[in-house]
């Protein structure tokens, strides 16, 4: 599912970041990378605010559109 359609609150695993080279490495130096985890927080207009790591980051409607998410696994 893109980010864009990830339930709020749940713990959510990268696993493909679909954008042009610029916005992957901005997104890279941001924390949002293939493998790694964010929840997201707020949605508004579509655009939405994720914790990636201890940060709050904005994110715009079309670029969560192409970030692949699922839920991160569980280990009991």
């Amino acid at each position: 599912m893109s980010l864009s359609q990830a339930p709020k609150g749940e713990a959510m695993l990268v696993t493909r970041v679909a954008v042009d080279d610029k916005m992957r490495r901005h997104l890279g130096n941001l924390g949002i990378l293939a493998g790694s985890e964010l929840i997201p927080l707020a949605y508004s207009d579509g655009n939405m605010i994720v914790r990636v790591h201890d940060a709050r980051i904005a994110i715009d409607s079309t670029v969560a559109e192409n970030i692949i998410v699922r839920k991160m696994p569980s280990f009991a």
